[in-house]
C-alpha cells in the first residue's frame, strides 16, 4: 500500500466499500432466518401501524325487503412497529495504513458485515425466545405465546397458544388440534393450518424424527406416520436460547401476521478525524419486527 497524501481516508474508503459489499453478499449463502420466519417488507414512514378489526360473520340469505345485510365492525388491537436505529463503527488508525497493513484493515471492515449478520438473526430470534415472557407482549397486552389472549379490547371471551408439552408425535398432534379449534370473536374458524416446527439445535433430532420417519415415532406398533408426506416442514433454529421450547405455526398465517421492516437497509460510510489521524467506518440500519395477531404460532415451553 503506497503512502498517499492527508487524503488517506478518501482513498481508501471505495475498496473499503467494496469488501463490506462483498462480504454482505457472501453472507446470502448462509441461512437468514429472518426472512424464513418472517415477512420482511421495506417501508417509508417513521413507523408502520395497523387497524385492527374484529371478524365478521357469513353472509345471510338475501331479503328483498331489507337488500343487503349489514354488520357493524367491531374495534381490534391496533398493532404498530416503531423503527428503531442500529449502528456499528471501526476505527483504522493511520499508521495502519502507513504500514500496509491492509489485512488488518480488511478484517476490521469484514467483522461490521457479520454484526449486521448477527444483529438481524439475533433480533429475529427474540421473538421467540421472549415468547413466554409477560413484559414483551403485543397489541393485546399479552406475550406471543400465552393462555389468555383477549379476541378483541376489553374481551373476556379468550383463547390459548402457549402449553408446556414436551416435543413428542403425540404432542404435535395435540398442538395441531388445539390450532384448528381456534375462532375469532364472531365464531368464524381461523384455519391457522399447522405445517412447521420450529425449534432450537438441542431438538432437531426428535423434530426430524416426527417428521420424516415412515412409521409413526416412538411407537412398537410400527402405524404409519401421517406426517411423512412432507406436510411437516422442520425449521432448526440455532439462535432460539431455550433447549427445550418448541413452537408449531402456520405458515400461511406466519406471513401474514409475523412481521419485519426494513427503513434503512444497512449501510456504509466513512469518516476522518483531522486531529487524531483515525478514521472512522460506520455501518447504520433501521429496522422494526414484531406480530399482527398470534393465531400464527402455538408455542411449548416445558419446564
Amino acid at each position: 500500500m503506497t503512502m498517499l497524501s492527508d487524503n488517506w481516508a478518501e482513498a481508501l474508503e471505495p475498496g473499503l466499500r467494496g469488501i463490506f459489499t462483498q462480504a454482505m453478499s457472501d453472507y446470502k449463502n448462509f441461512p437468514d432466518y429472518r426472512k424464513m420466519i418472517f415477512n420482511v417488507e421495506g417501508s417509508q414512514r417513521a413507523f408502520e401501524e395497523y387497524l385492527g378489526v374484529g371478524g365478521t360473520g357469513t353472509m345471510d340469505e338475501w331479503d328483498n325487503s331489507t337488500g343487503v345485510s349489514y354488520e357493524d365492525t367491531e374495534k381490534g388491537f391496533n398493532p404498530s412497529f416503531r423503527h428503531k436505529k442500529y449502528s456499528k463503527g471501526k476505527k483504522i488508525e493511520r499508521e495502519l495504513y502507513d504500514d500496509n497493513m491492509y489485512g488488518e484493515i480488511k478484517s476490521r471492515i469484514l467483522s461490521l458485515a457479520d454484526s449486521v449478520y448477527f444483529t438481524y438473526q439475533k433480533h429475529a430470534a427474540s421473538v421467540f425466545n421472549n415468547a413466554f415472557k409477560a413484559n414483551v407482549y403485543g397489541s393485546d397486552g399479552k406475550a406471543l405465546c400465552a393462555t389468555d389472549h383477549p379476541k378483541l379490547p376489553g374481551s373476556s371471551n379468550t383463547f390459548s397458544n402457549a402449553g408446556t408439552y414436551e416435543l413428542t408425535a403425540q404432542n404435535v398432534e395435540n398442538v395441531r388440534t388445539k390450532m384448528m379449534e381456534w375462532t375469532d370473536d364472531k365464531g368464524n374458524e381461523i384455519l391457522a393450518l399447522p405445517d412447521t416446527l420450529i425449534v432450537p439445535t438441542a431438538l432437531r433430532k426428535t423434530a426430524l424424527i416426527i417428521a420424516e420417519t415412515k412409521e409413526e415415532p416412538f411407537q412398537s406398533d410400527y402405524g404409519v406416520n401421517v406426517w411423512s408426506n412432507g406436510s411437516l416442514k422442520v425449521i432448526e433454529w440455532p439462535f432460539l436460547t431455550d433447549p427445550k421450547a418448541w413452537f408449531m405455526a402456520a405458515s400461511g398465517r406466519k406471513k401474514r401476521d409475523l412481521l419485519w421492516f426494513d427503513r434503512r437497509k444497512p449501510d456504509f460510510a466513512n469518516e476522518k478525524t483531522f486531529d487524531t489521524e483515525v478514521a472512522k467506518y460506520k455501518v447504520v440500519a433501521r429496522f422494526s419486527y414484531g406480530w399482527k395477531t398470534p393465531y400464527f404460532v402455538y408455542g411449548c415451553n416445558p419446564s
